[in-house]
């Protein structure tokens, strides 16, 4: 592995993704059940935005400061569309990018996911600080783990 790898090559490909009209509901299901701290926000296959786990936090916490309130937190959700608390502003990347380009941005920005997408804005994959740590550790302790 070189800084010059593509990042294709370590890309999470083809991520669960929402879209602008999904509730929050939603989001909160895909955290849960994948584990993603960072969900691709996707309409007629372009990107359009992005939800991260602190969006959500910021959600639930903004309406009831006490995460004791589950019933009316669930409410919040299920009234609240995606649209309204998504990242628009997004830096990406290209899949032919570069690990090395990947980790200038995440320092320079202090970004912990870039989504990737082709010339035409359509998603093809999303790359987070925890790809990059995989990376690293075949790197620097010699775990060789297959690259798809």
């Amino acid at each position: 592995m070189q800084a010059s790898t593509p990042i294709f090559k370590i890309m999470t490909k083809q991520p669960e993704t929402v879209s602008p009209a999904d509730t929050m509901e939603e989001v909160r299901k895909v955290f849960e059940k994948r584990g993603f701290h960072h969900v691709p926000v996707v309409e007629n296959a372009k990107l359009v935005g992005l939800v991260s786990y602190t969006d959500y936090l910021h959600l639930v916490r903004s309406v009831f400061d006490n995460n004791m309130e589950v019933r009316n937190n669930e409410k919040v959700l299920h009234a609240t569309v995606v649209r309204e608390v998504m990242t628009t502003d997004l830096l990406c990347l290209s899949k032919n990018d570069t690990v090395e380009d990947a980790l200038r941005i995440f320092k320079a920005n202090q970004f912990h996911s870039l989504p990737v997408v082709d010339e035409h804005d359509n998603l093809v994959g999303i790359i987070t600080t925890y790809d990059l740590m995989k990376v690293l550790e075949r790197v620097f302790v010699g775990q060789q783990y297959p690259i798809d």
